[in-house]
């Protein structure tokens, strides 16, 4: 080993050489260690490959959510495992550049390669392990009595080995076939392991196979699948890798700690980072480790102290690794920012948690609607602007209008006249109100008690007219002219003249009643409604009668239909989405984001935004899936809310403002 032959001292001083960040929060890593490239995955389903010295050798993005990953030693195949039904397996070339597409099995739960890219191997929760080429041809398969959960080459010889994820270690020889390109795979053995594992990895020659067994330690096995003993660190293990002769492990826990181990399990140096890691590699000399946290860190800890004379550089590299991010990102720190300003504005758990947020546009500000029926008001500075009268009764609904800002409980509304600063109760007597539209220049209020109580209010609390229903609204939408609409639970589309004359439209499946917005701004003329019939996968556009202007088919049931601006959003339960203008046309798609409760939003610019929520994270992207910014949160996410000002978010019992367009 040339690299290690000048150095006069073995003694770890482990430092850290560069740190790289992922625009979303990362998902997962892979390890050439041949080649020393570094290929990571994020939540944002962008792909990364860099170098050894951390710098971004190319980057991409899967066209669907990412499941897995793998890159063989060489560098020469990656893999890239997603949910997409048709091409679930993508196969990539060293520079990331798309070599085939294939379907993968149904489940398909991992993905790796052999050393030299010649074949990869995808694992099922149903069963058997399918082996195909690097051109993604069938090339054998792999069948034990339990789904294998991991599995992993060897690299200096024809055999793998492969653990299901509870009870079963197994040995498979990978013999050659007849046929060029394929194997003929032969389960050698399988022993009964009585552990979990949540990781499986093998020094070069395979004498030394690992299996993280979390609170059974290390689990060490020969080739022949004999035990040979563990070793523990204190903790719950989730990853313990070797280098390529088997005399260094790395190893990290579950609690957050690091440790550096030799070949008889004896400590050599150990750290506990501020999060664990969910992604460990290292070098095959045993020189330096990669780990990865969640919240998007890509770091390099070299073992070893630089030479005399080289402290300066390493300090430069590890600079210009940070700087250089920053460049390919278009942000500092691959976009992670803090918020513009934080202010207290609940008192304990259970008001954050249930607090009601809304960002108005005209004219901005920030509205914080928590118990005992509280209503707070920020300016986009942060300062308090005031608060709203207290209203009795439970619920916590908010609605805007350019200008105004309406906070109802079942019992009571309050009413706030942003432009003059004036808040006060509207003076009317409610029951259980359900349904909240409003238009106080133009047309006042549109309440339903009950939900089969609907009507029309004034600002000051006069009904203009009211009607009782045989059966219960499903939502209500506020248009011009005067004219409003609801759909009812029996399939029907209701719409109200100014003075209240109803008339019908049916056309529904009365167990799929619809949602109902507005027609977005600058429909063509004609439309005023449009309606989501959600199990029947349909978006019709109406006119201002009710009749069906166009129809639109979703390829997916949706979850919610809102208005913002020039487009209607359909969401899916798993955060796909499509936004439509007023004709009916697909004008950007969203990918599935894992989270139900997204929060979309127009920036100052008038181009649409997701805000995703996940534990500690939230990021802002836009509908192509591409992050603006996003924040490791020191404290508990709460509710959302999005406008064209910025973004609001509860983080613990503050109220965290990141301004649009704001500094990352």
């Amino acid at each position: 080993m040339p690299e290690m032959s000048g150095r006069s001292s073995t003694r770890l001083e482990p430092e850290e050489s560069w740190t790289f960040v992922t625009e979303s929060p990362l998902k997962g890593m892979a390890f050439a260690r041949e080649a020393g490239r570094i290929f990571a995955w994020d939540e944002g389903n962008q792909l990364y490959l860099l170098n050894a010295h951390g710098e971004p050798v190319s980057t991409t993005r899967s066209p669907s959510r990412i499941l897995a990953g793998a890159i063989s030693d060489d560098g020469s195949l990656a893999v890239v495992l997603c949910d997409h039904d048709e091409a679930g397996l993508l196969l990539l070339s060293g520079d990331l550049e798309v070599l085939a597409e294939r379907a993968a099995p149904a489940e398909a739960s991992f993905v790796t390669t052999d050393p030299y890219g010649r074949y990869v191997a995808i694992g099922s929760r149903l069963g058997a392990v399918q082996l195909v080429n690097r051109h993604g041809r069938a090339a054998g398969r792999i069948e034990t009595i339990q789904p294998i959960a991991h599995f992993c080459f060897v690299p200096d010889r024809p055999f793998a080995v492969g653990a299901a994820a509870f009870g079963m270690l197994a040995g498979v020889e990978l013999g050659a076939s007849r046929t060029p390109g394929r194997l003929e795979p032969e389960v050698a053995w399988q022993d009964r392991l009585m552990s979990n594992v949540g990781r499986l990895t093998a020094s070069g020659d395979g004498s030394m196979i690992l299996a993280s067994c979390f609170t059974h330690g290390i689990q060490r096995f020969d080739l022949n699948g004999r035990n040979e003993g563990s070793y523990h660190l204190g903790g719950t293990v989730s990853h313990a890798v070797p280098d390529f002769p088997g005399r260094t492990i790395v190893a990290a826990t579950l609690e957050g700690e690091l440790a550096i181990m030799n070949s008889a399990g004896n400590v050599r140096w150990r750290t506990r980072l501020d999060r664990p890691v969910i992604a460990l590699e290292i070098d095959p000399l045993g020189r330096y480790a990669v780990h990865g946290r969640s919240t998007g860190e890509i770091t390099r800890l070299d073992f070893f102290a630089p030479e005399p004379g080289q402290k300066r550089d390493a300090a430069k590299a590890k600079a210009s690794s940070r700087s250089s991010l920053g460049a390919a990102g278009g942000s500092k720190a691959g976009g992670v920012r803090s918020p513009d300003w934080s202010v207290p504005a609940v008192q304990g758990e259970e008001q954050a948690e249930t607090a009601v947020l809304a960002v108005c546009d005209d004219p901005p500000c920030i509205a914080v609607f928590s118990t005992p029926n509280r209503l707070e008001l920020f300016g986009v500075d942060g300062k308090k602007l005031g608060k709203g009268p207290e209203t009795m009764g439970v619920g916590r609904i908010l609605r805007t209008a350019p200008g105004w800002l309406a906070a109802a409980t079942d019992r009571q509304v309050a009413l706030c006249d942003l432009r003059r600063n004036e808040q006060r109760r509207v003076d009317l007597r409610l029951v259980e109100l359900t349904h909240l539209a409003i238009k106080p220049d133009s047309f006042g209020l549109m309440i339903v008690q009950e939900r089969d109580r609907i009507g029309r209010a004034t600002p000051s609390g006069r009904w203009i007219w009211k009607h009782e229903l045989p059966t219960p609204i499903e939502d209500v939408a506020i248009g011009s002219e005067g004219f409003s609409a609801a759909t009812t639970g029996d399939g029907r589309l209701l719409i109200f003249d100014p003075a209240g004359e109803a008339s019908q439209t049916g056309g529904f499946d009365a167990s799929d009643p619809p949602f109902l917005i507005e027609a977005p701004e600058g429909s063509p003329s004609g439309l005023a409604w449009v309606t989501l019939a959600r199990r029947a996968q349909q978006l019709c556009g109406h006119g201002l009668r009710g009749e069906v202007v166009w129809t639109r088919r979703l390829p997916w049931e949706g979850w919610s239909l809102a208005r913002l601006g020039p487009f209607a959003i359909v969401t899916s339960a798993d955060g796909r989405a499509m936004a439509f203008d007023g004709a009916g046309d697909v004008r950007a798609e969203a990918a599935p984001s894992g989270a139900t409760n997204d929060v979309f939003g127009l920036d100052a610019d008038g181009r649409l935004i997701r805000v995703v929520r996940k534990e500690v994270h939230i990021l802002c992207a836009g509908l192509d899936g591409r992050v603006r910014w996003r924040v490791v949160a020191p404290q508990t996410v709460g509710p959302c809310a999005a406008g064209k000002a910025g973004v609001a978010v509860m983080i613990g019992h503050n109220l965290a403002w990141f301004r649009q367009g704001g500094p990352t």
